[in-house]
């Protein structure tokens, strides 16, 4: 069977989990996304998850020494199936649309494959892949490797200059600076996310471009991972080449850190090499004695943050 992989869901007695992490051999890191309720699904937060899975099952909450916070780790024998973001894409665009979304996403991944990114490196995740599709769901699209996830990129913004596809407007904008409870004002929310160059309106359904980066292209981890602590900082970015990858990683000039980590989409592509940031969230040592800020670690990110700090378009 396939390796699991982030952005890959898992099913386990009625939750569908999203796969954050595969470095613990006794199965994913994932986070409840939805419960099936009857024959409907029902999405969850941060905190509706957390509680179900406590009622549910407790013992899948692992105070986990490798990543050095408490994770919802569900052992690989209670994986009960596995919905791949690959595998739904081909349907898709294999006459698999029912839903007016799910429509617009066959057109949206057709419209890439034409501007050249290939197809078996597209995938569709969220509500797209587990079936939970509704008249709000957004396009989430996953793209494997990074050179695929540069050519989508660039694809979508020819897509937009062109008119095929739209780019978002402030209200767009201000629902999804909503949804992701995004510190600051939404001013700096759309400056920093309209130059990631990662979202459009495909008729009329938000898409949004993520990047899952092949192994080769990451940095290895250096587990455990010890909390010494918020921090607050400000640094110049020396390299942001891996900006966009899961996660996202920015090497900083700082005395004590030079690794800004995010785990939240909210961040990835916050910041070009060059940018001054600011950041806050929590001081991390690894098993080699190297810190690092990791910024995000929930979904939502409360009390976390980064940002440019210099001036930009």
């Amino acid at each position: 069977m396939q390796p699991l992989r982030p952005r890959d869901f898992i099913e386990c007695d009625g939750v569908l989990a999203a796969v954050t992490s595969v470095v613990h051999p006794e199965g994913p890191v994932a986070t409840p996304r939805y419960v099936r309720d009857g024959a409907a699904l029902r999405k969850l937060d941060t905190a509706a998850a957390r509680a179900y899975v406590a009622a549910r099952h407790p013992e899948w909450l692992v105070a986990s020494p490798l990543l050095g916070v408490e994770v919802v780790l569900v052992p690989s024998d209670a994986v009960e199936g596995v919905h791949r973001p690959e595998a739904r894409a081909a349907a898709l665009l294999q006459g698999g649309a029912v839903h007016p979304v799910e429509t617009s996403a066959s057109q949206a991944l057709a419209a890439l494959v034409e501007e050249g990114v290939p197809l078996e490196r597209l995938g569709v995740t969220g509500s797209l892949l587990v079936g939970a599709v509704h008249d709000a769901s957004d396009i989430d699209v996953v793209t494997y490797g990074r050179a695929a996830f540069a050519a989508a990129r660039a694809a979508l913004a020819r897509l937009v200059e062109a008119g095929l596809w739209a780019a978002p407007g402030e209200a767009g904008w201000r629902d999804a600076w909503q949804r992701r409870g995004a510190p600051g004002d939404l001013a700096g929310y759309i400056r920093h996310e309209r130059r990631k160059g990662t979202k459009a309106i495909v008729e009329g359904v938000r898409l949004d471009l993520s990047l899952l980066q092949d192994p080769a292209e990451g940095r290895a981890e250096a587990p455990p991972y010890r909390k010494l602590g918020r921090l607050e900082l400000e640094a110049l970015v020396t390299d942001a080449s891996a900006a966009f990858d899961y996660p996202a990683r920015y090497e900083v000039e700082h005395p004590d850190v030079r690794t800004l980590v995010s785990y939240t989409a909210t961040y990835a592509g916050q910041a070009e090499t060059g940018d001054r940031v600011f950041a806050s969230g929590w001081l991390e040592e690894d098993a080699t004695g190297a810190r690092r800020l990791l910024v995000g670690t929930s979904r939502e990110a409360e009390g976390e943050s980064l940002s440019v700090r210099a001036p930009f378009a």
